[in-house]
Order: structure tokens, then sequence, then C-alpha cells
């Protein structure tokens, strides 16, 4: 049961919700708690051009670049956003690039002041975990700490059900919790059922947001028969002649579905003649190995404890040794 997604799913993800103001603001005041957050003047934020040449007229483009301003004092700041699903070693670097290339870029236009700049990591990688400093210059020795630190957002580590409880209609935390299981198929089935009286909630514009969300993320896990289905359930959507509580609850069946009929499809390829061998024989490592395929497969730790009649927290111990 091999996973399918498109090769920038995270990127065209993450672009895709920072490219709305209510969500950027969501993230600096919210989840990572800025102290000056709250005196943002909601309705100054706005979206900057991301290109910015360089000396060698080359370009470079960040996620997202925003510009805000504040409630008590007549000065904007900027906010660069770069969204990660995998760790990035020159991260630091690229993020001073980015800076220094968005000063240089007031300075031509007349500036006389520079603004300030605040970075942003939002990283969505699971089976990694971030270990890349946050300082972005690390050679000034004493001043290390205070010099152009940027804030970290490790999608996996945020409790996003606690905050979907808290804003009702911020796209955010929904695919923050989405997101956090999106290589579990089971799961994201799941977590899609509970979050249905939720959506509801959600304006027309962030409904159409979901909507190519799920577009990039869970379309491309469908069969193919299970995708004329899902076009199906969109376009009714979209006309108006089914809910949006409806849609979400249709699109996990069909995640559901989707599952089953990929599950059945490994045992007939002979999973499951591989499996009674290994627990007939009894023998411990054939039974670690033939849990080891399953994971590979993308199988659930909950759909490989029931097939072979093992402990849950067996599983997950042996797919951490392999994430190791």
């Amino acid at each position: 049961m091999e996973r399918i997604k498109p090769p920038n799913e995270h990127d065209t993800t993450f672009k895709l919700l920072f490219e709305h103001p209510k969500d950027i603001l969501f993230l600096i005041k919210d989840v990572i708690g800025y102290s000056w957050a709250n005196n943002i003047q909601e309705d100054s934020i706005e979206l900057e051009d991301k290109e910015m040449i360089d000396e060698h007229f080359k370009k470079n483009i960040a996620d997202i670049v925003a510009k805000a301003k504040l409630k008590d004092r007549e000065v904007y700041f900027y906010i660069i956003i770069e969204n990660q699903s995998t760790v990035v070693e020159d991260m630091p670097e690229r993020l001073l690039r980015y800076m220094i290339l968005l000063w240089a870029k007031k300075i031509r236009q007349g500036c006389t002041k520079l603004p300030a700049i605040v970075p942003i990591v939002t990283y969505n990688g699971l089976n990694r975990k971030w270990n890349i400093s946050q300082q972005i210059i690390d050679a000034f020795d004493v001043f290390k700490d205070d010099i152009f630190r940027y804030a970290l957002v490790d999608i996996s580590k945020i409790n996003a059900k606690e905050l979907i409880e808290k804003e009702k209609d911020v796209l955010s935390p929904i695919i923050f919790y989405l997101e956090q299981v999106r290589d579990d198929s089971y799961e994201l089935m799941k977590r899609l059922e509970e979050i249905t009286s939720t959506t509801e909630n959600l304006s027309k514009v962030n409904q159409k947001r979901f909507i190519l969300w799920a577009n990039n993320v869970i379309r491309p896990r469908l069969l193919e028969e299970h995708k004329k289905k899902y076009d199906e359930f969109v376009e009714k959507l979209d006309k108006g002649e089914r809910k949006m509580g409806e849609f979400i609850s249709n699109v996990a069946r069909l995640l559901d579905e989707t599952n089953q009929k990929q599950f059945n499809k490994g045992i007939e390829l002979g999973i499951q003649q591989g499996i009674q061998q290994g627990i007939q024989q009894g023998r411990l490592q054939e039974r670690i190995e033939i849990v080891k395929k399953l994971i590979f497969r993308g199988f659930s730790d909950q759909q490989i404890s029931e097939l072979i009649e093992i402990e849950v927290e067996e599983v997950k111990k042996i797919r951490e040794t392999m994430v190791n």
C-alpha cells in the first residue's frame, strides 16, 4: 500500500495556507506567541513580492513575504516564512540571504531606515527532528544568542486539536491537525471524520481553501475510480448541492475504501502467506521482518497489529528502529 502524493505536496500546501493574512496572524500570535503580535494592525497585513534579485542578477524567491503594521507605531515590518518538509542544512544562510536582498530592495526604493524582518520556518517533517541552529549568525561569539534568531514552528509538536477549539474560522489549526498524520492514511481518515462538524463553521473562503488543500493532499491518495467520485463531490459542493460537512464525510469514506482495497490487494500479493508462515514458526525475527515489510508498504500500526496479532506498542517500537 504505497502512499501516492505529488512531489511538492508540502510546499504547495503551506504556500497556500500562509497566503492568507488571517493565517499569518494566527501563526505569529497564537502559535509562536511573539510579545508584539497583539499590537499588529490586522487589516495592514499584505503579501509582498517574493522575488528578489541578487548582485549576479539571479532570482531568489522566498515562500512567503508579508508586510504588516503595528497599531501604536507608524512603522511597517516584514515577515519571511520558509516552508520545509525536510531538514535543510543551510537554512540560516538562506534566510540571511533573503533578508539582505529584501533590505537591498528597500534601499533601492529609497528607504532610509531598514525595516525589521522576522524570519520563520514552518517544518513539517515527521521522520527527523529539526536539528539546525536557529541562530542566523553564529559567528558573533558573545552576541550570537541575540542576533537574527528565527522562530521554528514544528507542526508535529503543536497541540492542533486544542487550537481548533480556540479558533473557529482559521484554517491553519485544521490543516496542522491533518498534516500531523498525512503519512498514515488510516489516521488521516479518522481525523477527517473528527473535523467534519468544525468545517461547517468555516467561511466560504476558507472552505474553498480547504478544498484546494484536499485536492493536493487527499485526492492523489485515492484510487482512480474514487478520484472520479471525489470530483463529483467537489462539483456538488461548488453548486451548493452539498454542505461542507457532507463533503468531508464523503471524502473520509472514499479514503477508507481506498485503504481497504489497497489492504486487501496487499494480502492477495502474498503478504498473508508470509505472515502466516511467520506466525506458525513463531520465530521473533521473522515476525519483525514481516512487520517491517508492512510498514514499508504503508500499513498503519493498528492495521499491522490486527493482521498478525501483535501489540500496537511493539509495532511502534519496530517502526522507531526503522526511522533511526
